[in-house]
Parts: structure tokens; sequence; C-alpha cells
């Protein structure tokens, strides 16, 4: 009888799941330098993300919504969601994720450092003196068996296999409320998670298809729940159109049973769900244009939640995504609500869930992602160490991809340190928060120090600048319901500003102004009253009026218009977008909460006159609205536009990155990114009057890392040549790093 070798595979470090935390993690790590072994129990990668369960990469930019407007994460996510959207547009319509799956493997196989193990398993792990010494898979379609040592082990595995192998203290269930003082925990700790939901795909195949519920599927009509689902009650309604559903988030079971243990007996029960529902659909004769469609596919598997979740030196709480305490050892962002799905599910009596408010991006501090007891053990997606309440937040998996990032890089700094990850919060940590904001990595709060090496005399400039001013009145917007214009101002104080009103009654009207300011730069949330008054509008008027503002700027940088009148009166706006000054609807009944308005209330002539998009602040230290647009903008052309640097003395330069503007406030794209830059030319002149080119066309990321080893630069000129549709030419910050700079530029908050 054969007996199967064990094959022993030896690497910096190893990281146990390829979902989106796992894949980030490696290729982070395998970026620094880093030889990775990265294992997947299953054929494809992406985990929830992947084509077998199907669910979007949201996170903190939170569905669009976002009270931080500009929120979508950075780094290796947006690398990863952009690079999706490149290949595969139809990937928000859940089609075409195979495509997806092929993506996101070409990102691994790009990366020569990382050796990848998919349909392994890791069924044991082994302990000498306290550390993780090995891991050991089973491959077992190849029938294969390996044993991964290396000195850091990263468990990105969802249910924390290798650390509840190791011995990792972790937390099951919900904690009571007076354990970490959650208003949202109930009174009692338990045992409850959060449930699985499989997801299914409805199309049309144009001529009918009858449908016959198999024997195992449930007939929903006879279950508790149905007349709610009837109703749309608490969250679980059906669409109005089936065609091309992807599934039903609520159809959801299993958090008040062991999800683990009892995994299979929770996907049978989903999927006599789900073959029961899409019988109703189908044969109820209570849905509309449901003849010609087909239950496309079901997923294989369930999307699951929750489960262990393991406690790491800080336990983020509901008070640390509301209060948003300063952490030093921060290392990437979340921002979706607390979104705490009912125990069990469908069958629960009360909700689907409750949409708890996260005022905008806070802090994850590294000390949530390695054990507190199990020293050369990292973990990043749903198994930090955050409580139940919090989890809800980050549990998503753009937030998960970005502590994958973080403890990827961090990985790079144990090994050239000799150290393990607790020392690396101690006394390294300002090093791999430089390391994580150079590979675009948010961290509220931070910015990145332009090397003084490069700062000393060096002058930025432009082919133009655009004015800030929003002109071209194109659309009345009553002000029946109040509306609100943002206007974030450099100077200390705000003097007034115009806006276009129009009155369409026979008699004059009275507009009501609130000026309101707030207290976080990452944040659109008004706090505070600053002032307000009354104008009265002439009957017939149609045109500018000038607003008083008079007051001190905020401590956000940011002054709120509020605008309130009746049906008759009006504020023009515009299709226009302007980065920073931003446009919203206002319910005074929950002020925190503004939503887009869609369109772009006009303004001009704000005094003092603010230099807004000057070309120095691409080398401000920020790469992303942060109080202030933090970039340079052209004025509207259809020509091309230049940016240049110009350099005190010749300079060596090893890397020049760029930073462009992708819409930060959306979670996904259907449309083109009209302001992103596609085409542009990067020119080195040196020091004897000779110069070196890049060219680049069909750019699509965010940010652009371009490796030039030279020496003796005087300037640096980038020409843009293309956008994906703006008129504008829009930089956030060119980066710009020495040889062996060894992280020279310091990090600030």
């Amino acid at each position: 009888m054969e007996v199967i070798t064990m094959e022993l595979i030896k690497a910096d470090v190893t990281v146990i799941g390829g979902g989106i935390a796992g894949l980030c993690a490696a290729i982070a790590a395998a970026r620094q330098g880093l030889q990775v072994s990265l294992i997947n129990d299953r054929p494809v990668l992406g985990g929830n993300a992947s084509s077998e369960v199907r669910v979007h990469i949201n996170g903190s930019a939170y569905l669009g919504k976002s009270p931080s407007y500009y929120a979508r994460e950075g780094g290796l996510v947006e690398e990863l969601k952009l690079k999706i959207f490149h290949y595969n547009p139809l990937y928000n319509k859940k089609l075409m994720l195979s495509l997806s799956d092929t993506v996101l493997l070409d990102m691994v196989y790009a990366e020569p450092n990382i050796a990848l193990y998919l349909n392994t398993c890791v069924h044991e792990t082994g302990m000498e003196n306290g550390r993780i010494a090995w891991v050991e898979g089973l491959q077992l379609a190849s029938e294969r068996k390996f044993r991964f040592e290396s000195r850091t082990y990263i468990d990105c595995s969802g249910d924390g296999v290798v650390g509840f192998q190791a011995g990792a203290h972790f937390r099951w269930g919900r904690e009571a409320k007076h354990e970490y003082n959650e208003t949202l925990a109930p009174e009692v700790a338990d045992h409850y998670t959060m449930g699985d939901t499989i997801l299914f795909q409805a199309r049309d195949v144009e001529y009918a298809v009858p449908f016959k519920r198999p024997g195992f599927a449930y007939d929903i009509t006879k279950l508790p729940f149905f007349d709610s689902i009837r109703k749309g009650l608490n969250h679980r309604a059906f669409p109005r159109k089936i065609n091309g559903l992807g599934g039903l988030w609520w159809l959801e079971y299993g958090g008040h049973m062991d999800i683990i243990t009892n995994n299979e007996d929770i996907a049978l029960e989903l999927r006599k769900l789900v073959y029961g529902i899409w019988d109703y659909i189908k044969n109820s004769g209570e849905f509309d244009d449901v003849d010609n469609l087909i239950l496309d596919y079901v997923c294989p598997i369930p999307g699951k939640r929750e489960s262990r979740r393991f406690i790491g030196n800080h336990m983020l709480s509901q008070n640390d995504l509301i209060d948003k305490p300063h952490f030093e050892d921060a290392v990437s962002v979340g921002g979706w609500y607390m979104d705490l799905h009912a125990a069990k599910g469908i069958y629960d009596d009360g909700p689907a869930t409750a949409w708890n408010f996260v005022p905008g991006l806070y802090n994850i501090p590294f000390r949530s992602l390695f054990s507190q007891n199990i020293p050369n053990l990292m973990f990043a997606g749903r198994n930090i160490s955050a409580t139940h309440v919090a989890f809800g937040s980050t549990r998503v998996m753009a937030t998960c991809g970005c502590m994958g990032q973080a403890v990827g890089t961090a990985a790079s700094l144990c090994l050239k340190y000799e150290v393990d990850p607790a020392d690396i919060a101690h006394a390294h940590m300002e090093e791999l928060q430089a390391l994580l904001l150079r590979d675009g990595q948010t961290i509220v709060g931070l910015k990145e120090e332009l090397d003084p090496y490069f700062a000393d005399g060096l002058s930025v400039s432009a082919s133009s600048q655009r004015n800030y001013e929003n002109l071209n009145p194109t659309e009345a917007i009553p002000l029946d319901q109040g509306v609100c214009l943002v206007l974030p101002i450099q100077t200390s104080v705000g003097d007034s500003v115009q806006i276009s009103i129009k009155n369409s009654s026979e008699h004059t009207e009275t507009l009501h102004v609130k000026l309101l300011g707030g207290d976080r730069k990452e944040n659109y949330i008004p706090t505070s009253l600053l002032k307000e008054y009354n104008v009265a509008i002439a009957a017939g008027h149609d045109g500018w009026i000038t607003l008083d503002l008079g007051c001190v700027k905020p401590a956000d940088d940011k002054i709120y218009i509020v605008l309130e009148g009746t049906e008759s009166l009006a504020v023009y706006g515009n299709e226009e977008k302007i980065t920073g000054a931003v446009s919203f609807l206002y319910r005074p009944e929950e002020p925190s909460k503004l939503k887009k308005l869609g369109k772009s209330i006009c303004f001009k002539d704000v005094l003092p006159a603010q230099n807004m998009y000057n070309p120095e602040n691409v080398v401000n230290g920020y790469s992303r609205p942060y109080g202030l647009p933090n970039g340079w903008i052209s004025e509207r052309t259809e020509g091309r536009e230049w940016l240049e640097l110009s350099l005190a003395s010749p300079k060596s330069l090893d890397e020049i990155h760029l930073v462009f503007n992708s819409q930060l406030d959306l979670e996904h794209f259907d449309d083109p990114i009209e302001p992103l830059m596609q085409d542009y030319d990067v020119t080195l002149t040196f020091e004897d009057g000779t110069e070196k080119g890049i060219s680049i066309r069909g750019n699509y990321q965010t940010l652009n890392k371009h490796r030039v080893d030279a020496q003796h630069v005087t300037r640096i000129r980038i020409d843009f040549c293309a956008t994906y549709g703006s008129p504008y030419h829009e930089v956030f910050a060119v980066k710009l790093f020495a040889p062996s700079n060894d992280m020279r530029g310091q990090v600030k908050s």
C-alpha cells in the first residue's frame, strides 16, 4: 500500500485562507520581499467574493453612503477592486464572476514570491514552546500532504482554523453589555452568532421554462415566516424585478447553532429554503414576468458571516467605532455600519438586521490583529479581536482586505528585526505605518511627510489651476426640502459666498440659512450650529445673491450651508462634480446622516479667496480629501495639462508614485470612472540636460508606481493626455522616494 509522503514547504510567512483578507496579506508580504505560502481550502480565491459564494466586496464606503464621503479604502483592496472592474465591468451585476476569480488568481500568479496551494485543507497545527512550529495540509485531489514551516503565521481562514488548533484564545457569540460598556450588546452574554446565507442567480432565457420543486425543498407557504416575507416586513422583501436577482441576503439561518459543527445541516436547510423560495416565485402567480426565468446558479456553499473571534492585545468595541479614540498603532480603516443580523435568520420574529450608525471612517489598531497568547500568530478578516457588536462593522470584505495588507506588511518587519508582532506594536509602528501609507493604505489622520532630501527647495507648478467655484446653473432645485452645500475653506475665517436663487412666486419669499460646523476632518457630519438667519428673496428674483458666512473655520475645515425655503424657492445646481465641495439633502431630524443630493449646488466668489487646488497640494502628504480636498485640479480643458516638480539641486530618485482621483465616494462602479487619469507621460530631466521618459496608456489604477533608478535629476514633468471622461485633470499626490531611503519620510498626524 502506497503511503502519502509529507512534503516540507518552508517560507518566511504562511497565510491560511485565500479570501480577500488572505489574498491581501499574501500579496503585501510578497511585495515586501518575503517568500509566502498561501493555503486555500477551495479551488478558487476570493472567499465570499468568489464565484462560488458571490458576495460583493463592500467596505468603509458603505455602498456610497458613508458620512465620511471620500471613504473607499485605498491600498491593495483599491487595486483589486479597480482591476476587477477593468476586466469585468459586469461584476456589480453578479455576472461573469468566474472572470473575477481569474483576476484574483492573476494577482497572485504575478507575484513570484507566492507559492499558492489551492484545495488544501489545514488539518493539524504543531506547537513548540508555545509557538506555532508548523501546519499540515492535505490536498485531496492530488493526494499530496504538506507541512508548512515559517517564522510567522497569518490566519485568514474565517473560522480561524489554525488559531483554534494552536490554542489561541477566542470569543464566540455576543458579549454582555457590561463587558465593554456597549449599548448595542445584550444584557446577558450568549452563544448567538450571525447566520449563513446561500445566494442564487436568476436569468431570463427568453422562452417559458417551468419549475418543479424538488422533493427535499420546502413549501414555504407552510413555514412560520411566510406572511412576513409575503408582506415585505422586517427587511425581508422581494425585489420588484426578479430577472438578474443575485440572491436574498436575508435568506439566512444558523446563528443560534454551532455555526461550524453544524455547517452541513445549516447548508441543507438553506438549500431547502432557496428552492422553496424559487418555487414560490415561479409558481405562486404573485410575480410578473417570471415565466422565462430560470434558477441559473445556486451557490454550492453558504456564505458564512461569523464564528470564532480571536483575542488580541486590544478588543475593538462599539465605543472605538463611535468615539474614535486615537490609536498609536492604527493600521487600517473601517466604516460599514454595525450591521447586526438576527441570530435565527429567516426564522427570527424580529428584523433581519439592525443597521446601527457608524459616524464615518474609524481606525483599526494593530493590537487587534495578533494573538494575545500565541506570539507568532496574526490574523485578518472576520476572526480579528473585536466584540460581536464591533464585528458587525469590521466583517465586510474590503475592510478585511485592509487588515490583511496590514498584517502582511507587518510580517516583513517581523522577519527584518527577527521579532514577533507584539514587538512591532511596541517598537516599530512608525515604520509599519510608513510602509502602509507608501502602498496606498488609508489610516485616518496620518500623512506622509515628503523626505527633506526632496522637500528643501522643491517647487511645484502646473499648466493651469481650477478656480474654487461651480458656475453654469442648469437645474433649479426646490427648497421645500432643505439642501446643504459643504464648502471646505483654507483660511481661518469664511466671510461670504454667492449662490444662485430663483423665486418663482409673485411675492417675497424667505430663505432660511443655517451655518453649521463639524469636528472631524474625515467626515461630512455637521455637529454644531454656527449661526442662522433669514434672507428675503424678492418676487421673480432669478440670479446670484451673496450669503454672509462670517464665521471662524470649524475644526473639520468645512462650512455647511443649509438652505431651507418653500416650494417657490429654488437654488440652482448642475451635474458638475467639484472635489471637496459637495451637496446633500438636509434632514434636520438626522443632521449627522446627510444624503447625497445627486446634483451640485452652484457657487462662486468665496471670500476670502481660496487657493484650493494649488499644484503644491500634491506634495502635502495627503493622498485623498481630509478636511480639505488635498489635490491639484486643472482648468476645464480638452487639451494636455501638466505638473512640474523642480528640484533645488540634482537628486537621486528611486521611485515616483502618482495618486489619481478614482471617485472615492463610490463603493462600486457601473460607469467609467471619469476623473481617473488614463494616459500620461513622465519626463525626467537630468543635470546635463538629457531626458528620460515613461509613457503610460490605459491606466485604470488610483496608485501608480514608477521605478526609475535615476541619478542627478533636476526636474520631473508629468504630461496628462486623457481621463476617462472628465474635462479636468486631477492629481491627489506625487510621492518621491530616494534610493536606500529606509523610510526616512516621517509619518505625522
